[in-house]
């Protein structure tokens, strides 16, 4: 069984397509996605998404990643975005396509 799982990430109108689904996120959670999809397969940190995200130096204990993170997962689906525990998150390779246009 192939799975469509392509994701097509639209900048100018801030509109994600997954599997042909058109999503649109609020801003902060559209950055998110955006940033963890730049490198399918790549784990980010906590502080490294916030730090370009938010562009601001993380606070140790802050989990507004983690709190954006549950409410993509809601929209999108659970299977995209993989937590490592106590290493960050990534956007899972398999059968994925991502195309990021301007």
């Amino acid at each position: 069984m192939i799975l469509d799982m392509s994701i097509i990430i639209d900048r100018e109108k801030y509109l994600v397509i997954v599997g042909g689904k058109e999503i649109e996120l609020p801003r902060k959670e559209f950055e998110l996605f955006r940033f963890l999809c730049s490198v399918p397969g790549k784990v980010f940190s906590r502080k490294q998404i916030f730090e370009k995200v938010w562009g601001e130096k993380s606070k140790s204990n802050d989990r507004t990643v983690d709190v954006h993170i549950v409410n993509i997962r809601k929209k999108l689906g659970t299977k995209l975005i993989r937590t490592l525990t106590g290493v960050g998150y990534k956007i899972t390779e398999e059968e994925i396509l991502v195309k990021d246009y301007k």
